[in-house]
């Protein structure tokens, strides 16, 4: 039992944890993963950059090259004077000690460099630390009494730079350095007596980076001693390198903290004020204008608050529409039941053959206008699917008309009125659109066949498409009665019917020329009703006009 009791318990944490996410926006504006992935991807770059200029490699290494390239010269020198001036005369070659320490006396010495030599059994004979004579008199500072406190940005630049120093020398990959470059002082000197020279970078006991270059004093080919050359002074001039970059550093950190600061501001918090409207959008349908404007930006953001107030729009403007529509049909489906109840009432009470006949029929023609009240109701419910799942493609204007008209003259009886097609294009100079190929031709058929109804039988209808300017403007001509000046917008409305004289009650459901509107409007065009008037004023038809978007050849 315990088994399925702690699945239980796991799709329980796990529904309320998609329910958390499902309320929205709630964690802060600083602890969202937005705001830390700012900060981090910026704070990643300079802790590379700020790296790389503490770890100062390239400049450590030319410094290095640099001091041996000076030590090598310095310590030829003495080496050569050395084995000139203090080896001896005669045909026996030693070592004079004196003679070689009157010679690194004469040495001109840098700070931070040391000289010393060993004779030809490693004894050290010779040091410049402890061969100079000279005393320094200086006359020191009073005692005081109380000590001044020191200024507490000196303090916190010698932590800051105490710190820095002890990170920098406690990295592993500098520690492995330092015990591959460790000193070995007995090892140089041996190499020296065996006329072999040594150099390069070293660390001593104290892990302090020194340079170091060691070689044979000679006498010809007698090797009587070694010289050996050391600088320490690399270290303290990396390190005030590294000092000067301090503020540059902190100047850094402080660009790194206002860009990912601003980052923030302009991307992050308006990304969670739209996330924060949207979840208000979503729980009342009375805050549908709560997404804010933000189109002023000129940015990705901008037009996507534009989009999300669109989507908004028209999600709402659907319900509305859904809404109005179930109410419609309702309406509309309850006059034929109305009827049909009616019918069938009376039908049980009727006495007379012909009083049942013309129920029957009553009944029949309820049952008919039902059938294709629902059908024309279902294809106007999937005109947005069937758009959803069309491919717009690049049609010809000369060939759709040319092609709807002539399904009509085929299919034409021959006491029905006539379709001609009025186009007259260039065919060097063709004109295109963008259209879903069958809605269109729908709409082209609805406003035929509605022409077709209300023309005279020796009528015609006159199908006509030109381009104007950016558009392209079709028009359905026919011969009827026309269309009452009040009525010329509220053709297009869902359920609105205006029978013709002598069409049966119930032969139009009124929802063909709103299917064309709704079919227009998602190719961002426009359909309007309007009369056509003679030169005496009279009405001679109606006319139906398509005006859509004009495709060029080279889009």
């Amino acid at each position: 039992m315990s088994e399925p009791v702690e699945i239980s318990r796991k799709s329980r944490r796990r529904a309320n944890r998609r329910a958390d996410r499902r309320r929205g926006p709630r964690r802060s504006l600083w602890t969202s993963r937005l705001t830390r992935n700012i900060f981090l991807s910026n704070l990643v770059g300079l802790i590379i950059l700020v790296s790389g200029m503490l770890a100062m490699n390239r400049f450590e290494t030319g410094l290095i090259n640099a001091k041996v390239d000076n030590i090598q010269t310095l310590s030829s020198t003495i080496t050569t004077v050395i084995g000139e001036q203090a080896t001896g005369y005669g045909g026996t070659a030693e070592l004079d000690i004196e003679g070689a320490s009157q010679v690194l006396r004469g040495v001109n010495v840098p700070d931070g460099w040391r000289v010393r030599l060993h004779d030809k059994a490693g004894q050290l004979v010779a040091d410049t630390l402890t061969l100079s004579d000279t005393i320094i008199t200086e006359s020191l500072d009073p005692i005081l009494e109380d000590i001044p406190e020191r200024p507490k940005q000196d303090v916190w630049r010698e932590n800051i730079r105490g710190w820095m120093n002890k990170t920098l020398h406690d990295l592993p990959w500098r520690k492995a350095r330092r015990e591959t470059l460790r000193r070995d002082l007995k090892s140089e000197i041996r190499a020296g007596l065996e006329g072999d020279s040594s150099y390069g970078p070293r660390y001593d006991a104290n892990d302090n980076l020194i340079v170091t270059v060691s070689q044979p004093v000679q006498r010809v080919q007698q090797v009587l001693g070694v010289v050996t050359v050391e600088s320490s002074d690399v270290s303290s001039i990396v390190n005030d390198a590294r000092q000067a970059l301090i503020p540059i550093i902190g100047l850094a950190f402080l660009a790194m903290f206002l860009s990912s600061l601003a980052l923030t501001l302009f991307i992050s918090l308006p990304m969670r004020r739209l996330a924060r409207a949207a979840e208000i959008v979503t729980r009342s349908a009375k805050k549908r204008d709560a997404i804010p404007d933000l189109s002023a930006r000129r940015d990705e953001i901008g037009d996507l608050s534009l989009v999300l107030r669109d989507m908004t729009q028209g999600l709402y403007s659907r319900i509305d529409d859904i809404a109005n529509f179930a109410a419609d049909v309702a309406h509309e489906i309850k006059n034929p039941l109305t009827s049909l109840r009616s019918a069938s009432d009376t039908l049980r009470v009727a006495k007379t053959k012909e009083q049942r006949e013309k129920l029957i029929h009553i009944i029949q023609q309820d049952v008919s206008r039902m059938d294709r009240l629902i059908t024309d109701i279902s294809k106007a419910s999937k005109v947005d699917a069937n758009l959803a799942r069309e491919t717009a493609k690049t049609l010809d204007v000369a060939e759709i008309s040319e092609n709807i008209v002539e399904f009509y003259q085929q299919t034409r009886s021959q006491d029905g009125p006539n379709v001609i097609n009025a186009t007259v294009i260039d065919p060097d100079n063709p004109v295109y659109i963008r259209a879903y190929e069958t809605p269109f031709a729908q709409v082209l058929r609805n406003l035929i066949d509605n022409a077709l109804t209300f023309s005279p039988k020796d009528g015609a209808v006159t199908v006509t498409a030109n381009k104007a300017g950016k558009r392209v403007i079709f028009t359905v001509d026919d011969e009827g009665p026309g269309i009452p000046a009040d009525n010329l917008d509220t053709v297009f409305e869902r359920f609105y019917t205006q029978r013709p004289k002598g069409a049966s009650f119930g032969s139009h459901s009124g929802l063909g020329l709103a299917i064309c509107r709704q079919i227009i409007t998602a190719h961002r065009g426009v359909i309007h009703a309007e009369n056509r008037i003679n030169d005496a004023g009279d009405i001679v038809g109606a006319r139906f006009v398509v005006d859509v978007p004009r495709q060029r050849p080279s889009e």
